[in-house]
């Protein structure tokens, strides 16, 4: 588990090196990402959405927070 710990900062310099060029590759894994650590937050952390081997509150929950965003990014000014 040592040897694990350079692999963050060499595996963030190899992304930037490569995907630099490429914005919508970039955008695709970080979307990807985000999706998968609002799932995480939802299943694992927040108390009141959690229920026994049920994944319909954590999914409504990010679907409630996609809605959010769409919203605030249709609302000029927002």
């Amino acid at each position: 588990m040592f040897m694990l710990v350079p692999l963050g900062p060499i595996m963030a310099f190899t992304g930037w090196a490569f995907l630099s060029d490429h914005d919508v590759l970039l955008g695709a894994i970080m979307l990807f990402a985000s999706g998968g650590i609002l799932y995480l937050i939802f299943q694992d952390i927040a108390p009141q959405s959690h229920m026994q081997r049920h994944w319909a509150p954590p999914l409504g929950a990010i679907l409630g927070f996609a809605v959010g965003m769409l919203g605030a990014n249709l609302i000029p000014g927002a």
